[in-house]
């Protein structure tokens, strides 16, 4: 899994490449999932939006983040296939109170999504986190850690930025 930015490179991921945003201001990255099974994978990419103090996943213990995911993605792969998944996203409400910035309300592929969707003190070090989860046929659930005979493994990666106050 990888995030590309808005020219389709590993740069530019904002706008200006300034990561401190405003209300309005629309970022634009493609999120890279490829499928090396040898079969057929249906995965689930889940969104979630942490600041630093928040717990990330744990590649270690194979624990996702327990913040609630804000979107999701879903789709089943073919084996050897690239999922390139657009996301274009801007900031559309926040509050500030007391020194700490609230983000209210984030425009995802032309959703609205509201709610206290994360805080931060000062509106800084937000972090977009992306977690890929597979159906995982033993269980009958989605998971967040798959085994195989060698290794266990968990995919995520995120990208650090700040909301800057109205």
């Amino acid at each position: 899994m990888w995030i590309l930015g808005a020219n389709g490179l590993t740069e530019n991921y904002f706008p200006n490449n300034n990561p401190n945003l405003i209300v309005g201001e629309t970022v634009n990255w493609t999120l890279g999932i490829y499928n090396h099974n040898s079969a057929l994978q249906y995965v689930v990419l889940r969104v979630k939006l942490l600041n630093a103090t928040q717990i990330a996943p744990n590649e270690l213990t194979g624990a996702p983040s327990p913040v609630d995911a804000i979107f999701e993605f879903a789709r089943v792969l073919t084996s050897n296939e690239t999922w390139a998944v657009p996301f274009v996203w801007a900031i559309m409400n926040e509050t500030n109170f007391r020194g700490s910035l609230k983000i209210t309300g984030l425009m995802i592929n032309q959703t609205l999504i509201t709610g206290n969707l994360g805080e931060a003190n000062s509106g800084l070090n937000f972090r977009m986190v992306f977690e890929l989860w597979f159906y995982d046929p033993a269980t009958d659930r989605l998971a967040f850690s798959q085994t195989t005979t060698t290794a266990s493994y968990s995919i995520w990666t995120q990208l650090w930025f700040n909301a800057t106050a109205t």
